[in-house]
């Protein structure tokens, strides 16, 4: 019998009738079945779940984690897994595992090891932690943007009237993109670089994030008044392993230089064009042009169909995300890299590194159980009493969505709509009105039949709070404004069971994760025998 107790963090899985105290030899904590599970195997495992999870050392959490691996064993070698075995996707991602595991290691060795901090980056990056800044920004997509806005601001231009026209959120936009104080390491690094660099009063040129580009005026920067030697010396190697972090990005990206020359990638955009074609249809290639070449690089080149056969190599996943020319086309040069780095690897010997050959293992593993857990999900049928109790008991998730339909009319110009706005509000027509400046929808006097609330976006929150035949507006939505009225609303209602019937069997298994895994393995343990030492268990010593 097994026994389950929860904790926040993990799963408790008690076998109690195999725990048994025998004596094989120092190395061997257990035995399950013909396989052995040795005294290291389970302290690395266990001090890296300690390490992760943050929970101390105890007895109870001991014995959690071995029959965690006591569990494995009996998932992978003592149950029929022949078709996650045979199955294309799961060889394909152990496969896919291998290669990025390898990769990893590549730049870890010739790339993140050699990051290095300087003294003076040290005390600069303590001095920051030490200091908290107020700034507002502006914030656009695109540099053309970001230099519009940058023009208007140093021409007199206020962060607050800005602000109102390019902020969607509305704490942004009604505050001046204020976004109060800020310590380091909270913001992105280019954003943060910029602003601890300024003076107080000062407006930043457009800064390059992650997210876009943002135009900074510092408002505020404070100081501990007090920062001693002592405390620099203690936090030095926490603000090492921060800069190091910082300057990871860019270190790729000079590594990356050295290793290939992207613009003398040479894409043929032609037979681009009929490889995405044919991953679209998924057909083979078997015909001239998938000899061809499409790319080349230096003495290295691609035809059609070895570029095709790499991207059905590549997992699920991953493939669903080449939707469109320019994710092709960033694919297959990111083959060409791959390739250069792999060579590089092998080269070095990376690819038969025993770290390198542990963690593929450790990923292996992780993938097969991915599938297990999938394959015994699927498999698992609760009786179809349990699955309507669900449905009673859960009606939020089986509810239609509630719809609406509406009129509107969408200008470019706010001072139109303004002027559009107060012409209904005296009684002129909003459906002429629509078919004469509406930019969508005008054909149809701008009316949108009943529709699912969920697909009118941003207006959304304004339809749930609309009364009937009552004009609203404008509301600006990006770059247009909106004038609309609820001409009727369908109020959201209980689905009928027959119709959920797949939806709420697949809930209900989600909530019951835990009990069909474990009811799984209480099957595969009755013919397993299984043994540990309890007093060895209790006595590994854990750094």
């Amino acid at each position: 019998m097994l026994i389950i107790r929860k904790h926040k963090n993990y799963l408790l899985i008690l076998l109690l009738p195999v725990v048994l105290s025998f004596r094989v030899n120092d190395d061997v904590l257990a035995v399950v079945g013909n396989h052995k599970i040795l005294v290291n195997e389970f302290k690395t495992r266990y001090e890296e779940f300690l390490l992760t999870s943050g929970i101390k050392d105890n007895i109870v959490t001991r014995r959690s984690i071995l029959q965690n691996m006591i569990n494995e064993i009996l998932l992978y070698y003592y149950d029929d897994n022949k078709n996650i075995f045979n199955n294309p996707e799961y060889l394909k991602e152990l496969n896919w595992a291998k290669k990025q595991t390898i990769l990893a290691f590549l730049k870890d060795r010739e790339i993140y090891a050699k990051i290095d901090a300087t003294e003076e980056e040290l005390r600069d990056a303590f001095l920051k932690t030490n200091q908290k800044v107020a700034a507002r920004h502006l914030f656009a997509f695109t540099e053309e943007e970001a230099d519009s806005l940058y023009k208007l601001v140093i021409n007199g231009a206020s962060f607050d009237s800005l602000a109102k026209q390019i902020f969607t959120d509305s704490i942004l936009a009604n505050n001046g993109g204020y976004l109060g104080y800020f310590s380091w390491g909270d913001m992105d690094p280019a954003f943060e670089d910029a602003a601890y660099s300024m003076k107080v009063g000062e407006i930043s040129k457009p800064v390059k994030t992650k997210y876009g580009y943002s135009i900074i005026k510092l408002e505020d920067k404070v100081t501990r008044p007090i920062i001693t030697e002592w405390e620099f010396q203690k936090k030095k190697s926490h603000m090492k392993q921060i800069i190091r972090l910082r300057k990871k990005r860019n270190a790729e990206l000079d590594y990356l230089k050295k290793v290939v020359d992207l613009n003398k990638i040479f894409v043929d955009e032609q037979r681009l064009k009929t490889l995405f074609a044919n991953l679209i249809q998924n057909k083979n290639l078997e015909n001239p042009v998938s000899k061809e070449v499409c790319v080349k690089y230096e003495n290295k080149s691609y035809t059609v169909n070895e570029l095709k056969n790499r991207i059905d190599e590549i997992p699920e996943f991953h493939r669903i995300k080449i939707n469109s020319l320019e994710a092709l086309e960033a694919v297959v040069k990111g083959i060409v890299v791959q390739d250069l780095l792999m060579n590089l690897a092998k080269e070095k010997k990376y690819d038969i590194n025993p770290e390198v050959i542990t963690m593929i293992e450790k990923y292996n593993k992780n993938i097969f159980l991915k599938y297990k857990r999938a394959e015994i999900h699927n498999s698992f049928q609760f009786p179809d009493s349990a699955i309507f109790e669900f449905y009673k008991n859960n009606k939020i998730y089986f509810m239609t969505e509630p719809q609406f339909k509406i009129q509107e009319i969408i200008v470019s110009s706010k001072k139109v709509a303004d002027s559009l706005f107060n012409l209904i509000n005296k009684g002129e027509d909003f459906g002429k009105i629509a078919k004469e400046n509406s930019l969508k929808t005008a054909e149809n006097e701008g009316v949108i039949e009943f529709s699912n609330l969920s697909q009118f976006g941003v207006l959304q929150d304004y339809l749930e709070k609309a009364d009937l035949n009552k004009v609203y507006g404008p509301v600006k939505i990006e770059n247009y404004y909106v004038i609309f009225k609820v001409l009727g609303k369908k109020e959201s209602k209980l689905k009928d069971f027959n119709e959920v019937y797949d939806l709420a069997h697949r809930l209900l298994k989600k909530e019951k994760s835990k009990f069909i895994i474990q009811t799984y393995i209480d099957k595969l343990s009755m013919n397993v025998k299984i043994n540990y030492d309890e007093n060895k268990l209790s006595n590994i010593k854990i750094n």
